[in-house]
C-alpha cells in the first residue's frame, strides 16, 4: 500500500509538472487552446496584449464604445472625462459637456496617449483565468503649452505648439483581465481615469479670432484718396493691416479676397488658397490686374476659415473711362 500510494503521488507530482510547464513557458507549437479547452500562458499572454491594443486605441481616440467593449463593467467616470467629440455630444446630450474650445483642447491632449507594455510583469492565474500586466501610458505634457501663451488663437493654435512638445506624463497602471471565451477583458478601467485629468484647462483663454489683433487698417496705392477714401483710375488695390504686438506671437492662418457689389451680391474677383502667416508683425496684401478697374462698389478682406468671420474695408472705385464719379465713403466690414 505504501508503494501505491508513493507512485500515486510522484504521478501527481509529474502531471503538476507538466501542468507548470505549460503555464509559465512558451511551447513553440500552436498556440490555440487545448482539447479541454483552456488556454496556455502564452495564448493568454498575446490575448490580453491584444486587448491592451485595442484599449488603448480608443482611449487615444476617446472612443468610448470600443473602449467599453473590451471592458467586463461600466465605467462612468471614464464615460463622463472622455472628450470625445462626434455628433453624439451635442447640446441635446445630457452625458457630455457642449463642445467648446476647452473640450477640443482636451480632445487633443488625448490624441497623444501612447502605451508601452512591461512583457516581463505579465502574471498569469491558474490556466490563465486571471492575467494581469503593467502598463506605462503617455501623454504630451501639455503644461508646457500652457506657458506659452496667455491667450491662444483657439484649440488649433494649441495643438500646433503641442505637437512640437516631447517631454512627456506616464501613467503606470497594473491592468487586471479576466478571461471571457477566447477574449480578455479588463476588470479595472476605473483605474485610467488619470489619463483625462487635465489640470487648468478650463482656465485657458482664447481669442475670439485673429482681427482682435488688428489695431488699424487702411487701403493705398496708386490712385487712392485718402480724403474721399476712393481710387480712380487704377489696376492696383493694396490694404494694410497693423498688428498690435501680440500678433507676432502667433502663426495666423487665413485668406483674403476681392469682390464688388453691394448688399450680398457679391462678384467675386479674387479668393485666395490659405496662407500660413509665421508670426506677423503687419500684413500688406496687394490685388492687381491688367486693365483699370470698373466705376464700383469694392470690397477686400481676410477671411479667418475656424471662425468663418471677415475683416477688411469697403471702398468706392472710380474709371473715368467709364463716366465714373465720386459717391459715398467707405465703411469697416467685420
Amino acid at each position: 500500500m505504501r508503494k501505491k500510494i508513493i507512485a500515486a503521488i510522484l504521478i501527481m507530482a509529474n502531471v503538476l509538472s507538466l501542468a507548470s510547464c505549460s503555464i509559465f513557458n512558451k511551447p513553440d507549437d500552436d498556440n490555440d487552446p487545448d482539447e479541454t479547452g483552456e488556454t496556455t500562458m502564452s495564448t493568454s499572454e498575446e490575448k490580453v496584449f491584444e486587448t491592451v491594443e485595442k484599449i488603448g486605441k480608443a482611449l487615444a481616440e476617446c472612443d468610448y464604445g470600443k473602449f467599453k467593449e473590451n471592458c467586463s463593467k461600466e465605467s462612468r467616470d471614464i464615460e463622463k472625462n472622455m472628450p470625445s467629440i462626434s455628433k453624439d455630444n451635442g447640446d441635446d446630450d445630457y452625458k457630455k459637456p457642449k463642445v467648446t474650445d476647452n473640450w477640443r483642447v482636451r480632445n487633443m491632449i488625448a490624441a497623444t496617449i501612447t502605451y508601452k507594455i512591461d512583457e516581463k510583469s505579465f502574471k498569469s492565474g491558474f490556466w490563465g483565468k486571471d492575467c494581469s500586466v503593467d502598463v506605462v501610458f503617455s501623454y504630451k505634457d501639455y503644461h508646457e503649452v500652457l506657458g506659452m501663451r496667455e491667450e491662444f488663437l483657439g484649440p488649433a493654435d494649441f495643438n500646433t505648439l503641442l505637437y512640437d512638445v516631447e517631454k512627456t506624463i506616464d501613467t503606470k497602471v497594473n491592468l487586471k483581465f479576466k478571461k471571457d471565451g477566447r477574449n480578455y477583458l479588463l476588470e479595472n478601467p476605473d483605474d485610467l481615469l488619470p489619463l483625462y485629468e487635465y489640470e487648468k484647462i478650463d482656465d485657458m483663454k482664447f481669442l475670439k479670432n485673429y482681427f482682435s489683433l488688428i489695431k488699424n487698417t487702411y487701403m493705398t496705392g496708386p490712385g487712392w484718396d485718402p480724403v474721399t477714401e476712393s481710387y480712380t483710375d487704377t489696376n492696383t488695390f493694396t490694404i494694410v493691416f497693423e498688428l498690435d504686438d501680440r500678433a507676432k506671437n502667433y502663426i495666423w492662418r487665413y485668406k483674403y479676397a476681392v469682390s464688388e457689389g453691394k448688399g450680398f451680391d457679391w462678384d467675386y474677383k479674387f479668393i485666395s488658397a490659405e496662407i500660413n502667416d509665421e508670426y506677423p508683425t503687419e500684413i500688406r496684401l496687394t490685388f492687381s490686374q491688367d486693365e483699370n478697374f470698373k466705376t464700383g462698389f469694392y470690397h477686400f478682406f481676410l477671411y479667418d476659415p475656424q471662425t468663418k468671420s471677415i475683416y477688411g474695408l469697403e471702398y468706392d472705385v472710380y474709371n473715368t473711362q467709364d463716366g465714373g464719379k465720386p459717391t459715398e465713403t467707405s465703411e469697416t466690414t467685420t
